[in-house]
């Protein structure tokens, strides 16, 4: 049961503290990714158009706190092997959680296809995301990949811990 502990308790982790640095470098990056898009000979509007906003808001930041108390919440109920919860909500989130991260984790092929299904095929998407993720600090796609793995690998690893113990 430790490590299902483990596994909630780190992914609680990266649920707060990605939206956390979202919020902090999100704005920074949105202008990036502003200035990137003049440099390519279009108006901002397009970002918009196309929902490419890279600051974090208050509903994200929100939702992502929430879903962290919870999994902690989970973690803490798993500690005194009370698994029920976990078995319900760790599917949902594994299934939930895991589309989201995909788009984050892939956004460079996510805004590729956006783009190509609108008809806008002039836009450089990687140069876009890579001015934007250049605001970020160098820990923080790392960490992105990891909320990912721990969505998807790590919540099929606690759910098969479950099951076992």
């Amino acid at each position: 049961m430790f490590l299902v502990v483990a596994l909630q308790g780190l992914l609680a982790l990266t649920y707060l503290v990605v939206p956390l640095a979202g919020h902090r470098y999100g704005a920074a990056a949105q202008k990036a990714a502003d200035a990137e898009i003049h440099r390519q000979g279009h108006s901002t509007a397009v970002l918009a158009k196309h929902g490419l906003d890279f600051t974090a808001g208050t509903a994200g930041v929100t939702v992502s706190v929430a879903i962290a108390a919870g999994l902690a919440a989970l973690a803490v109920l798993n500690l005194f092997d009370q698994p029920m919860l976990t078995w319900i909500l760790q599917p949902i989130l594994l299934i939930a959680g895991g589309f989201v991260t995909t788009s984050q984790v892939f956004v460079i092929r996510y805004v590729e296809t956006a783009l190509r299904k609108s008809g806008t095929t002039d836009i450089d998407a990687k140069a876009l995301i890579e001015a934007a993720k250049a605001a970020f600090p160098g820990w923080f796609h790392p960490l992105v990949l990891a909320r990912f793995l721990l969505t998807t690998a790590g919540s099929l690893v606690i759910l098969l811990l479950l099951a076992v113990s």
